[in-house]
């Protein structure tokens, strides 16, 4: 009986509470991640990112003003954002760790298709009314599905006809346009291309 007595004094709840914060809730970030996001993208990118490549042509047109209603986002804010995240952990600390891609959507007069110039690193400069080389990949150009506003032709390589994008001047140096377009190919993969379709393109003939 004085055992029982006994048991019935300790709190409970509180020692609960002192285990669930000291052990439950600093490890859910962990267990979340080790559930949810570690297979949430595409973690074979990197091995089919040549095979992507390979399949690219080049193309050349010249972008629309910056105020024209062929720039999307001018159409609509909410369906044509200027930018993305990828959450890549449920730490909320490390919310500015996660890569993000800058977007420029625009109808392409030339090809009668939306396109959507994406970058994972920073451009620090200006398409507008420019004439452009841009780098698209063939299967996404031929295939209907694409090229629409809702699923514009992605384009991960975007150079200038006669003078600089970037006002670094940047894109005039093959050596880093290579390193920056296999590096945005891989991170498109990885985290923009949906699953279903990375899987379908890239493994199920393995």
């Amino acid at each position: 009986m004085a055992k029982v007595k006994f048991i019935s004094f300790v709190p409970w709840v509180t020692i609960g509470s002192i285990i669930g914060s000291l052990f439950i809730v600093p490890m859910m970030p962990k267990i979340v991640d080790a559930l949810y996001y570690k297979n949430k993208y595409n973690n074979d990118a990197s091995q089919a990112y040549q095979k992507y490549i390979d399949s690219c042509i080049t193309i050349k047109v010249v972008m629309p003003s910056y105020k024209s209603d062929k720039v999307l986002h001018n159409c609509d804010k909410e369906r044509f954002p200027l930018g993305e995240r990828f959450k890549v952990t449920y730490d909320s600390k490390k919310y500015f760790s996660n890569p993000s891609a800058d977007y420029c959507i625009f109808f392409c007069s030339e090809y009668n298709k939306c396109m959507n110039i994406i970058s994972f690193q920073n451009v620090d400069g200006n398409y507008w009314e420019k004439e452009l080389i841009l780098t698209v990949n063939r299967d996404d150009m031929n295939n209907p599905e694409y090229g629409t506003k809702d699923n514009p032709v992605p384009v991960l390589k975007a150079v200038g006809v006669s003078e600089p994008i970037w006002f670094s001047g940047k894109d005039t140096d093959s050596v880093f346009m290579d390193k920056f377009y296999r590096n945005n190919v891989i991170n498109y993969l990885k985290y923009k291309m949906p699953k279903e379709e990375f899987e379908r393109r890239f493994k199920s003939k393995e």
